[in-house]
């Protein structure tokens, strides 16, 4: 999450492991040159893997991607609880993700 344009980066579905995150940080790393500061929990993953100059472990410091999770979960049913609504395919989730993220694209096609 980028906290200067209020807009995802990047991100991988999948446990919380260090291999995901490893995944995650190629990601960003080639979306995003010199990173400064990068805010995390105190999650064990985070720290296999430096790519930012100053790693902030604090979670008062990640209340922006929690509210972020939060709506997500509010907008997407398939991230509620598991019924009838969730994603039979990781690539099914993805793309919902592809799309909830990427909406303001969709919405200038028609304009």
């Amino acid at each position: 999450m980028d906290r200067n344009r209020f807009k995802n980066i990047a991100f991988t579905i999948g446990n919380g492991d260090k291999s995901n995150f490893v995944r995650l940080a190629f990601e960003v790393e080639n979306i995003c040159r010199n990173i400064k500061h990068l805010c995390t929990d105190k999650y064990k993953a985070y720290t296999y893997y430096k790519i930012a100059e100053e790693h902030i472990r604090s979670k008062s410091e990640t209340c922006l991607v929690e509210s972020f999770n939060s709506s997500l979960r509010d907008n997407l049913a398939r991230l509620n609880r598991r019924t009838k609504r969730f994603s039979k395919s990781k690539e099914m989730l993805r793309l919902a993700l592809v799309m909830f993220f990427n909406k303001e694209l969709s919405y200038s096609i028609y304009l």
